[in-house]
């Protein structure tokens, strides 16, 4: 059995709308939620071994699950919390909360993450999507992060090996991330903690934080505002289902009670085609969307 000999909390057909901000997904047939990298990597390798389909996830704050389910081992890496302070710096395990580590961050006088305070998801999914707001991003403060590559060996990258743009990072769809190190600067402590307490009020003035959502489900075009293009198109406050367009903020699909997955893309895609209609822009797509269709097997990662 892959599980044998692991520690960590192992459910079965546990419904995957508790693993997403979305509060969207059917069951999933195993999940399993490792207590360090060394349990995580064993069962990585059991399965590349056993052609099990393997999928990780973090706190589920980007991203779409799918209504029928998935087979094979979810990995949750939310209990990954081991962490250690530097000299302005941090090591940090991926499944520990960016907002919780922007705060604690700020309470020691170090500046770098006044822009993450607001932000729901994990250290490790803020790196695979280079998670930003209000004109900074993570990139920024990255020193080394260290993966589990394909082949199941645990690799360590310097900042310079990656690569990043707007919402980008070169380790998507080719790495998981198990660790981070990022580096901090000198700062006022009493000025950062209030420059996050402002980002946090901006936060709930102008978005949906009463509903299930996933954030920004589009990215902004070059010069352009995702949910100005949205809104100017006529879309918000339409649904799809249990799907809505928020009547808050046009960038952002609410759950209003009984969403599924196929409502949420239904919408999506019609927006697109709309929006692409009207102004001649190709709107990309923030959010994830895990589809048990395209099965991700331990010897050929793809999320």
């Amino acid at each position: 059995m892959i599980l044998d000999g692991i520690t960590g909390r192992v459910e079965r057909k546990y419904p995957l709308n508790q693993l997403s901000t979305w509060k969207i997904g059917g069951p999933a047939e195993v999940v399993y939620w490792p207590e360090n990298a060394k349990d995580l990597l064993s069962v990585w390798q059991r399965a590349k071994e056993a052609e099990i389909p393997v999928w990780l996830i973090g706190r589920g704050s980007n991203l779409l699950l799918p209504d029928e389910g998935l087979p094979g081992i979810t990995m949750v890496t939310t209990a990954l919390r081991e962490i250690h302070w530097g000299d302005y710096t941090v090591r940090v395990e991926a499944g520990y909360p960016l907002a919780r580590l922007a705060q604690e961050a700020g309470e020691r006088g170090w500046s770098g993450l006044e822009f993450a305070r607001g932000i729901p998801g994990s250290i490790g999914g803020a790196v695979i999507m280079n998670a930003g707001a209000h004109g900074s991003q993570i990139a920024s403060q990255i020193r080394s992060v260290t993966v589990l590559e394909m082949d199941g060996t645990l690799k360590r990258l310097e900042r310079e090996e990656l690569k990043f743009a707007y919402r980008f990072c070169s380790l998507r769809n080719q790495a998981w991330v198990i660790e981070v190190q990022l580096a901090f600067s000198r700062g006022d402590r009493e000025q950062i903690l209030k420059t996050m307490k402002e980002n946090l009020v901006k936060r709930s003035a102008n978005q949906p934080l009463e509903k299930p959502n996933a954030g920004s489900v589009f990215r902004n075009p070059p010069g352009d505002s995702a949910g100005r293009l949205i809104e100017a198109a006529g879309w918000k406050g339409k649904s799809m289902g249990g799907a809505q367009v928020s009547e808050k903020h046009a960038n952002f699909i609410v759950n209003t009670g009984e969403a599924k997955s196929k409502d949420v893309l239904a919408l999506i895609e019609a927006i697109m085609k709309d929006v692409r209609s009207k102004y001649g822009i190709t709107l990309q797509t923030e959010v994830e969307s895990i589809s048990s269709e395209n099965l991700v097997f331990a010897k050929d990662l793809e999320n």
